[in-house]
């Protein structure tokens, strides 16, 4: 085909079947001004083709379609008129409608006739964050899967749009009529300012901040919409937000399967263990017990051998307990192991805990490892039936809650205290104290009965304590999300640690090295006088003696012993003679074990939309009863403990009250004013 200009106005098509022989494009006098005075002048480009170029009709045969290979077909000829004449000099013009784009556009939404939704509620929501943009009060006149009509609330305002459904694919819809202009005055109440409304409008803010508050809330409401919002309209907000984040409560416990999957496949080694009760032929959740490969492996290879145990309470909409087994690292800080959500704890859920942790750690001989825990009964029977050659501790901190009750007063628990932090055997206690204590088993409570193989002293179980306040904040959670945020807390704190190791300046950690220099001081009014054989005699301020044994590291106050550590008396016998109490520190302490425990790497896992599909039958949630008044999250204290919210006020502690008025014991003015008016 060959294209010659051969004027201004003119251009002729010459056609031949033979290309080859076409000769080159001979371009004659062209003037630009015509072309540009067009665009100059935002002339409509069809009418300026036609002014410029005539296209001349073709021959018959070219029109019939018999011998020309310029043909095109009557379904591709488009034109918005619809004439003759257009369709025949501009067949390429194709009719399109705008698109509403839902990312973009439900910002400030803009409405035409012809727009086009993707569906009958992408349309409602434009609607509404067009009202709530504009401040207007409409209605939905008509609302029905194929016809949609919107007005304004105003009866004297024109305001008004209509859409219906396309007969293509009876999904899209598109705008047919639309009034634009609002006549009505703006309003600063809206009801489509509801709580599921605003919790899908901030669902990023409480994803970002939790604990953000009423009055956050409220000030960003005005600020966008100039409404004002109720308190409980942020609760029932703040509630839906939250379904949108963690998904609800039985979506949860229905992908307890795939959760487990997942977390076996990312870390593989990892022990989940779920137990579930049966309705029918539908599982319904009981226990889930979780040991991660990393944690397991750290503490085989870095850690002493010595567990605490405890139990705390689920504060979510179904409650429950959550075990959990924690250990104590090189640097003396916690070494979480192992957790699992029970239902309550008892005997049995204990025993099931254990069975699984003595698998999972390998404990087959239970002489060479230690038990600390509180008094729980149920507990208690379960380490004396699995490990009846273990050692077992029980917290004196509980112990003193279960002696105070008998036996008031600071000096008896300072006895208490006394007694138990001994090192050796203490034969000076008050007759009632002694009886008591002499009731009770002192190799599980008192220092001076604890086996020497753990290499630690410690009587309370604070490791526990501390990792339940740690995770406090998913212990409102349901029960993925519950798991999910302990996992992220000890993927996290493990990758901190192997961190922080290099930053050490000795060979012992930051903890253990200030408690060697404050044994330092302490030795200020120690003596030490050399016997022979590696052996001293160590004369304290009492005027008591100790004998101290350097090569085999042991003293005769047996905390070396315990410890692994040097005591006062050590710690005199080594800087006196210049040597370094860190290469008499026992091996558990160094830095080398405190790498083997964390060097394991707690992996991540994907989002739940990548889980894979166990296909089992999803588990139902268990059964709950909601109880009267609203729901205690904050734990009781006891009279002893002072609060940590800043108060000065003293708490009136074993004290009788008595009333001004009548001065009987009891209750208080107010209060005896209340009983009298009180009928009989």
């Amino acid at each position: 085909m060959t294209i010659r200009r051969t004027g201004e106005e003119e251009c002729h098509y010459a056609i031949s079947g033979d290309e080859d022989d076409d000769p080159p494009l001979v371009d004659s006098e062209y003037e630009q001004e015509v072309e540009d005075a067009a665009m100059e002048d935002c002339v409509d480009p069809t009418s300026y083709w036609e002014q410029s170029f005539e296209i001349p009709e073709m021959a018959s045969e070219d029109r019939d379609g018999s011998e020309s290979d310029m043909h095109l077909s009557e379904g591709e000829l488009n034109s918005v008129d619809g004439s003759e004449e257009e369709r025949r000099h501009t067949p390429w013009v194709r009719k399109t409608y705008p698109e509403f784009n839902a990312e973009t556009d439900l910002k400030d939404p803009k409405f035409q006739v012809g727009q086009v939704f993707a569906s009958a509620d992408l349309f409602r929501k434009a609607v509404r964050a067009h009202a709530l943009k504009q401040r207007r009060a409409v209605v939905f006149e008509k609302n029905d899967p194929n016809r949609i009509r919107v007005g304004c609330k105003s009866e004297n305002c024109g305001w008004q749009i209509f859409a219906s459904i396309l007969s293509e694919d009876r999904r899209t819809f598109k705008v047919k009529t639309y009034t634009p202009l609002h006549t009505c005055a703006m309003v600063f109440k809206n009801g489509f300012v509801n709580s599921n409304m605003l919790g899908r409008k901030y669902v990023n803010q409480w994803r970002v901040n939790p604990d953000w508050n009423f009055a956050g809330f409220a000030q960003q409401l005005r600020d966008d919409y100039s409404v004002d919002a109720s308190l409980w309209q942020y609760y029932r907000a703040r509630k839906h937000a939250k379904k949108l984040i963690e998904g609800t409560v039985k979506e949860q416990y229905a992908r307890i399967w795939d959760y487990c999957a997942e977390l076996r496949r990312m870390n593989p080694g990892s022990t989940t263990q779920v137990k579930c009760s049966l309705d029918g032929d539908i599982p319904v959740f009981q226990r889930i017990y979780i040991c991660l490969a990393a944690l397991r492996k750290g503490w085989l290879e870095g850690c002493r051998r010595i567990i605490g145990l405890d139990g705390c309470f689920i504060k979510g909409q179904h409650i429950g307990q959550l075990l959990t087994a924690v250990g104590v690292d090189p640097n003396n800080q916690m070494y979480p192991i192992a957790y699992a959500v029970v239902e309550t704890e008892n005997r049995e859920t204990w025993q099931w805990f254990l069975e699984l942790l003595k698998v999972d750690l390998n404990i087959n001989n239970s002489h060479g490892i230690a038990w600390i825990t509180d008094k729980q009964k149920g507990l208690i029977d379960a380490i004396a039936d699995l490990f009846p050659n273990s050692e077992h501790r029980f917290c004196v901190k509980h112990l003193h809650n279960n002696f105070k009750v008998y036996h008031k007063g600071l000096l008896l628990k300072q006895t208490l205290w006394g007694a138990a932090t001994a090192a050796t055997e203490q034969r000076e206690v008050s007759a009632s104290a002694y009886e008591w204590m002499t009731d009770k088993d002192p190799r599980h409570w008192s220092r001076a009965f604890f086996k020497e193989f753990p290499k630690c002293d410690m009587l309370c179980n604070n490791y526990c304590e501390g990792f339940n306040s740690a995770i406090l904040e998913a212990r409102d959670k349901p029960i993925i999300t519950l798991l999910e945020m302990i996992r992220n807390y000890l993927m996290k704190r493990m990758a901190k640690k192997r961190v922080e190791v290099d930053k050490w300046h000795h060979l012992v950690g930051p903890k253990v090295f200030k408690f060697i220099e404050k044994v330092k001081l302490e030795t200020s009014g120690c003596h030490s006088d050399f016997c022979g054989n590696n052996i001293f005699q160590v004369r304290n301020f009492e005027q008591d003696q100790f004998v101290v044994d350097i090569q085999n590291r042991t003293c005769a106050c047996r905390r070396w012993q315990l410890v692994g550590i040097p005591c006062v008396h050590a710690m005199c016998v080594i800087m006196t003679s210049n040597m370094d109490p860190i290469q008499f520190v026992d091996d558990c302490y160094k830095k080398d074990r405190y790498k083997l425990a964390y060097d394991p790497v707690i992996y991540g896992l994907n989002g739940p939309s990548m889980w894979p599909q166990t296909g089992d039958t999803p588990i139902r949630c268990p059964e709950f009863k909601k109880q009267r008044g609203r729901p205690r999250k904050a734990r009781k204290l006891q009279s002893d403990e002072v609060r940590q919210d800043g108060t000065t006020r003293l708490r009136k502690n074993y004290v009788l009250i008595h009333c001004r008025r009548c001065g009987q014991v009891g209750h208080n003015k107010k209060r005896g004013r209340q009983q009298k008016k009180t009928p009989k």
